[in-house]
């Protein structure tokens, strides 16, 4: 939260007449002022205006002068006194004043006034840290008529999970990330990543992965893709082929990996005679493994003959073929011969000609074609399955980057 952003917000109550005219005409009138506060107040108002702040200030502690002050005065000298400290761009002073507005008692504040108390409370009190206060006002602004807009809606659930208050933190933001979805509206980044760090903090592994994967498919930033693949790449029930393709999806998706990362990829690739994804994971920093480059060198020198005898060859030769192609960087070769392995079947894993299918259509750029071909498999492994929603992800956020920006 930015200091200007917190200055725009609370400007309003440093006008005199702005506040004495809140109400709608046909809301009740706020209770009338102590005249003598009402007077002292009127000088701070005409000298926050030529922002003559001592002179203004001097009339703030002349307004708390006043003998056996009414709850209001108190309200409305703490939000005056608030507006000018934030014309000082004092904010810490400005959150006292904040604070002392919004803590007094809720039935003396009007209906009308109740948003402008407790919305910079809030914010000021986010500002200084003061989550427990921040949390306080959150409760109290979101009961306001008219309800908060959905901005602070948002920042109500991050007060409320920084002050504890974790379920109520987790309804609010459920709540915003469905009315947005049945909007058709992306879900709000804080709004989930409140719900993140929640199920983080209460361990609850199983909604920390699912949320996680939310956050990639929807904003597709590179600190959640780590994250995702990271945990993919652990996830028990993974079979020797998702780690090529776990792999395959890091190189392309060019994200972080670890040298670990890189030698559990390279190690598979290896011993599978997938050379060329456990040459990429040697230069990634992958160790521990034979060095693929001699196989490499004698592969290719007979490759091309490979690729042509696929025309005469069964499935599972030109799948094994595709494979190869992919990992060596011939990504039309490999979609052909994957084509060609699903038209003749008899391959061990059905789904396998698909997946290099749409793995060398997205290596092509072909990331819509990729997408829907990856929407076509389906995996009842969990570990497999969300191998193949990891693709899909990159594809359609590739194939449509508008709609995955961060906020």
């Amino acid at each position: 939260m930015t200091s200007k952003f917190l200055i725009a917000a609370a400007t309003a109550g440093l006008l005199f007449g702005a506040v004495q005219v809140a109400s709608a005409a046909d809301a009740p009138k706020p209770p009338p002022l102590t005249p003598a506060v009402a007077k002292a107040l009127m000088e701070a108002q005409k000298a926050g205006n030529a922002k003559d702040y001592p002179t203004a200030m001097a009339a703030i502690e002349k307004a708390k002068a006043v003998s056996s002050p009414k709850p209001y005065d108190t309200v409305m000298i703490n939000r005056f006194a608030m507006g000018i400290h934030i014309g000082m761009n004092d904010l810490a002073a400005a959150g006292v004043d904040a604070e002392a507005a919004a803590d007094v008692d809720p039935s003396v504040i009007p209906e009308a006034d109740k948003a402008a108390v407790y919305k910079p409370a809030l914010q000021l009190a986010m500002n200084s840290k003061h989550y427990d206060k921040a949390a306080k006002y959150a409760k109290l602004y979101l009961a306001t008529t008219p309800p908060p807009p959905a901005a602070d809606v948002g920042l109500a659930a991050q007060a409320f999970y920084l002050g504890g208050d974790f379920a109520s933190a987790v309804a609010l933001a459920q709540k915003n990330i469905d009315t947005a979805t049945a909007a058709g509206q992306k879900p709000s980044r804080n709004d989930l990543d409140i719900i993140l760090a929640t199920q983080v903090k209460q361990k609850d592994e199983a909604g920390a992965e699912k949320t996680l994967e939310t956050l990639v498919a929807t904003y597709n930033m590179p600190e959640d893709w780590n994250q995702i693949m990271g945990v993919a790449l652990t996830t028990r029930g993974m079979r020797d082929i998702d780690y090529i393709y776990m792999g395959r999806l890091m190189f392309l998706q060019s994200g972080k990996i670890t040298p670990s990362d890189a030698t559990l990829i390279g190690s598979t690739a290896s011993r599978l005679g997938f050379l060329g994804e456990a040459a990429q994971a040697q230069k990634l920093g992958g160790t521990g493994f034979t060095d693929p480059a001699p196989r490499i060198e004698a592969d290719k020198k007979t490759f091309a003959q490979q690729v042509s005898a696929g025309s005469k060859q069964n499935g599972t030769y030109n799948v094994k073929t595709a494979e190869a192609a992919y990992g060596y960087g011939q990504y039309a070769d490999a979609e052909n011969l994957a084509r060609a392995a699903k038209e003749k079947g008899g391959v061990q894993d059905a789904t396998e000609p698909d997946m290099v299918i749409g793995m060398a259509q997205a290596a092509q750029g072909k990331y819509a074609d990729a997408a829907q071909t990856f929407a076509s498999v389906n995996q009842s492994n969990p570990a497999s399955a969300r191998v193949v929603r990891l693709w899909t992800y990159f594809a359609k956020t590739k194939a449509n980057p508008t709609t995955a920006t961060a906020n």
